[in-house]
């Protein structure tokens, strides 16, 4: 009996996490799925959407190792998921009534800082659920639930992203819809997540702590290698935020890249499902380098992609089901390097006593770093470089006529 009840406390647990992380993917896809919308209704340049963007990802990113340290230091993880997701229902929930830009930055950035909650409590219990058998596998679900979450939120948002419903433009609708969802999850947390009291350990809280444990992480060499990778990886996957958009001003409808988006993203969810297997798998047989392989191959298949995408296919709007297809495989074959390699590598090699920190400092290196570069580049290239290149061809074919 003590046995079942486990099990049941165990898949209520991961049934919470699932939900919690399909709800932050349906978050994150918001603003992209709404760029086009809040550019044509208010106006804002794209370097202002990447300043959102940015505002975000940094907050997310940046408030991590607060959170990260209070579960290392013994704080209730049930607790802090009630708190972070009613937190940014909250923030996304007053999102849908506010056109002031400033306001819109300050609740970004808020936003952010209670979405950073999710990944090291998540992490933490993903540790206490598995073994070194399954943990790729349940990383996998988890990122596939994440996926989930962004195809919703690009099928419901980017077609009605702007038409007016019930008085309100569709992708202020979609903000409060995901708030409300947010902060009804909590009641969900509440009755479905079990935990083991720990006690608190006010020893280990606080910044020089963290500090401390940040110069120790460093001293590991993997720990370098996943924050490299990170860094590097993060900076085209941030920058690629504005495809929707992109796909937008190639003419094509709403309701297609929507649907182009959610495809390649249902691609991502799958492959990272797969990646997840695929990490168990090459662990069992070689345990010290098949993750690394399946790793390895992930991030090499990318550039390919990449390159097709936006470069060897043509840009004209009848080819959507094309890019819709070319996506779907890139999402597939580029996503397994976090849930086969990187989650399950990082568990490895970091005590378990300080693993929500570890995590909570990579996501900081590495997002900061992804979303201060990919999104603000985008942004000022498209507004800048490409516009003052479009005015030079212009002045060339009028001089040339």
């Amino acid at each position: 009996m003590q046995g079942d009840d486990a099990r049941t406390s165990s898949v209520g647990t991961l049934a919470a996490l699932i939900l919690l992380s399909a709800l932050k993917g349906a978050d994150l896809q918001l603003l992209p799925s709404s760029f086009r919308a809040m550019e044509h209704e208010m106006g804002l340049k794209p370097h202002i959407l990447g300043v959102m963007a940015l505002c975000q990802g940094v907050a997310c990113a940046v408030t991590g190792p607060i959170w990260g340290n209070l579960v290392d230091c013994g704080a209730s993880r049930k607790l802090l998921l009630k708190v972070g997701a009613g937190l940014w229902g909250l923030c996304t929930f007053q999102l849908a009534f506010t056109s002031k830009v400033w306001e819109m930055l300050l609740l970004r950035l808020l936003n952010g800082a209670a979405l950073s909650m999710l990944w090291p409590v998540v992490q933490s219990f993903i540790a206490d659920l598995t073994t070194s058998k399954n943990v790729g596998q349940v990383c996998g679900k988890v990122h596939c639930a994440a996926n989930f979450g962004q195809v919703i939120a690009c099928l419901m948002v980017v077609p009605i992203s702007e038409q007016e419903i019930m008085g309100l433009m569709g992708w202020r609708l979609a903000l409060a819809v995901v708030g409300a969802l947010s902060l009804s999850v909590v009641l969900f947390v509440e009755l479905a997540v079990e935990e083991v009291a720990r006690s608190w350990d006010s020893r280990r809280f606080g910044l020089l702590c963290e500090l401390r444990k940040l110069a120790g992480f460093f001293r590991i060499r993997t720990f370098c290698v996943i924050v490299l990778q990170g860094v590097f990886g993060t900076i085209p996957a941030a920058a690629q935020s504005f495809t929707t958009m992109y796909f937008q001003y190639l003419s094509i409808g709403n309701s297609m890249c929507g649907l182009i988006t959610a495809i390649r993203t249902v691609g991502d969810g799958i492959g990272g499902a797969l990646g997840g297997y695929l990490g168990d798998v090459a662990s069992s047989v070689s345990p010290r380098y098949g993750r690394t392989c399946v790793a390895m191959i992930s991030v090499t298949a990318g550039s390919p992609f990449v390159y097709v995408v936006y470069m060897a296919i043509p840009r004209e709007a009848s080819l959507g089901v094309f890019f819709a297809g070319i996506l779907f495989s890139m999402g597939l074959f580029t996503s397994w390097e976090v849930p086969g390699c990187l989650q399950p590598m990082m568990m490895n090699i970091v005590p378990k006593r300080h693993l929500s920190s570890a995590f909570s400092w990579d996501v900081a290196i590495v997002f900061a770093s992804g979303n201060t570069l990919g999104p603000l580049l985008v942004g000022f290239i498209a507004q800048d470089v490409c516009t003052g290149e479009r005015m030079m061809w212009v002045k060339m074919s009028d001089g040339l006529g």
